[in-house]
């Protein structure tokens, strides 16, 4: 069941990053200009994330569940700040924004978690004393 939920954790955190990468490549440079603070935040998020899914490949997965986390946060702030404080929010900017950094956030933590080594009750009770 770990390597299941280990795979699926893999597996959203890779189509996240292409899809993220997809629209930041195919569909940002007809809404917004290459050096505008909107494309500057859309292209550090790709960055982030592939740097986060590759480092949930590696011993470090408990970094990478970090960033994941930092990565839903910083894409709450976003639209919390950007969006919804310059215009009536919109809540469908809230499901393509925030919720698949927001799972991408959970598939980070859970593959984080899953891949924590499991110790024993005595190897925790040598360590306390």
């Amino acid at each position: 069941m770990k390597l299941f939920f280990a795979g699926l954790s893999s597996a959203v955190m890779i189509v996240y990053t292409s899809y993220r990468a997809f629209t930041t490549i195919m569909i940002l440079p007809f809404v917004a200009s290459s050096g505008s603070s909107s494309s500057i935040y859309f292209v550090l998020l790709v960055l982030l994330a592939a740097g986060t899914t590759a480092l949930s490949f590696t011993r470090r997965r408990g970094m990478a569940a970090s960033l994941a986390s930092a990565l839903g946060l910083v894409a709450l702030f976003y639209w919390w700040v950007v969006i919804c404080r310059a215009f009536v929010p919109i809540w469908s900017d809230f499901f393509w924004l925030v919720v698949p950094e927001a799972c991408f956030s959970l598939a980070g933590l859970c593959k984080w978690l899953v891949g924590r080594p499991q110790s024993s009750q005595a190897e925790r009770q040598a360590s306390a004393t």
